[in-house]
């Protein structure tokens, strides 16, 4: 069955490339995406799905997708900011228009997608908050960290990624399929028993054999979601020069690039996410 795909802080369609051309058997049905040069984008690869200009007056009815997907704002989070946090007038603040939906719809899946430094922001506090409110909003939540470059980047840009599915649903999966690192977020305070170790590893990107078996426990895989090895061969900047810089809005597309995701990273929890939605 087809995943039918929300895709919340859109940018430039990362999401949607990797679950519809990487993974297979999602399908985006709708893009929030306030950014106009990104609107343009994905006007251009992706012409028949609608846009909405912003999450703070979008709204859905339940059902009506199956999963969101949601790189929210990192601003406020990332070591590279002023690390205000997720409270009221802060960009990363918006994550909380992402349960407002998610009360609304009630998903099968959420995917969110931040900085690593989201698990030790404010000493670890404020990744217990997130817990505890997706726990709120009636839902359990998984996460591994995944650095770009473990497909084949050449950069590291270890980002933080995490599904949430109803709780109702996990009560009626085998426990054996979520033994490596899951939290399980079932009350407001659940979230705080799991060791540092565990809040930092979470779900490895790697299949593990359980212990005595040959049975592999179903896990994150990285694999076959990989970019091509011989990127220094590419060209880094058009031959026919545009500019003084050799690029058209070059403003315009850095900042795209800066805000997006590696496909090829969100292709792993997505490709988890599949798995997870043919054991119910």
């Amino acid at each position: 069955m087809t995943l039918k795909v929300l895709d919340l802080f859109s940018g430039i369609g990362g999401f949607s490339y990797a679950a519809e051309h990487l993974v297979g058997g999602f399908e985006t049905t709708q893009f929030v995406e306030i950014d106009p040069y990104c609107q343009k984008v994905l006007r251009k690869n992706f012409p028949n799905v609608p846009i909405h200009d912003d999450i703070t007056t979008f709204n859905a009815t339940e059902g009506q997708f199956d999963i969101l997907t949601c790189g929210f704002p990192c601003q406020d989070l990332s070591i590279a900011g002023k690390q205000e946090g997720i409270g009221e007038g802060t960009r990363s603040g918006l994550f909380f228009e992402i349960l407002r939906l998610a009360r609304q719809i009630r998903p099968k899946f959420i995917l969110f997608e931040n900085v690593r430094n989201l698990l030790s922001h404010s000493e670890g506090e404020t990744f217990q908050k997130v817990l505890q409110e997706i726990a709120k909003a009636g839902f359990d939540v998984e996460w591994s960290v995944i650095p770009a470059k473990d497909v084949g980047a050449c950069h590291k840009r270890e980002r933080l990624w995490f599904i949430a599915y109803p709780s109702s649903v996990n009560k009626d999966r085998t426990e054996s399929t979520f033994q490596a690192g899951r939290n399980t977020s079932t009350s407001s305070t659940s979230a705080s028993t799991n060791t540092d170790s565990e809040r930092l590893q979470g779900l490895r990107a790697k299949h593990q054999l359980r212990e005595g078996s040959q049975e592999e426990t179903p896990c994150w895989s990285s694999q076959p979601y990989t970019l091509d090895p011989d990127w220094r061969g590419y060209l880094s900047q058009p031959t026919i020069r545009r500019g003084d810089d050799g690029f058209s809005n070059r403003m315009d597309r850095l900042k795209c690039l800066g805000n997006s995701i590696v496909p090829q990273v969100a292709a792993v929890p997505l490709a988890r996410i599949k798995q997870l939605d043919n054991l119910t």
